[in-house]
């Protein structure tokens, strides 16, 4: 197993794990998850989206799920991350919500998160509009939902290492 992979060094999987060596057999599937999660925090084109945001906006939802190893993970490339403002680090805490002087674009950028990570099922079209109406534009709307489904994604597979490996 690659010892460059995240989702397994997160999952805490022994790398003389039988789980190890049948994941060996499929580098294809944690490559491409790792590729996906560069691609998510650091895109070619972050637009609206800052990294600072976005790794804040991934500890949230690593926290909201529970799962302490990625929060922590994400917490650390927080902390190395430079010029990351106060207010933004603070979104790391599923319990803290951005105050109005904020302002509309971020207060809409942090409901919808939350809401793709607790209750997906409730996104419409309206809760897009209601993006699109605070400022957020199509590009950052599906930038943030790439975002939340990859840690999501993350959360759900580490999970599942967790419980193969016990």
């Amino acid at each position: 197993m690659s010892s460059r992979s995240l989702i397994p060094r997160i999952a805490a999987v022994e790398a003389t794990s039988p789980l190890a060596t049948a994941l060996d057999e499929r580098t294809s599937i944690l490559d491409l998850s790792e590729l996906s999660h560069h691609a998510v925090i650091h895109p070619d084109d972050p637009g609206g989206l800052s990294l600072g945001l976005r790794v804040a906006l991934a500890t949230r939802v690593a926290a909201t799920n529970e799962d302490g190893p990625l929060t922590e993970h994400y917490r650390a490339v927080l902390d190395i991350a430079a010029d990351v403002p106060p207010e933004v680090r603070e979104l790391m805490d599923p319990g803290h919500q951005p105050a109005s002087e904020a302002g509309a674009w971020l207060i809409a950028v942090v409901a919808h998160a939350d809401r793709l990570t607790s209750v997906p099922e409730t996104s419409t079209a309206t809760t897009i509009e209601a993006l699109q109406a605070a400022g957020v534009d199509d590009a950052d709307i599906v930038r943030l939902t790439q975002l939340i489904g990859f840690v999501t994604y993350q959360v759900r597979v580490i999970a599942g290492l967790r419980l193969i490996s016990e």
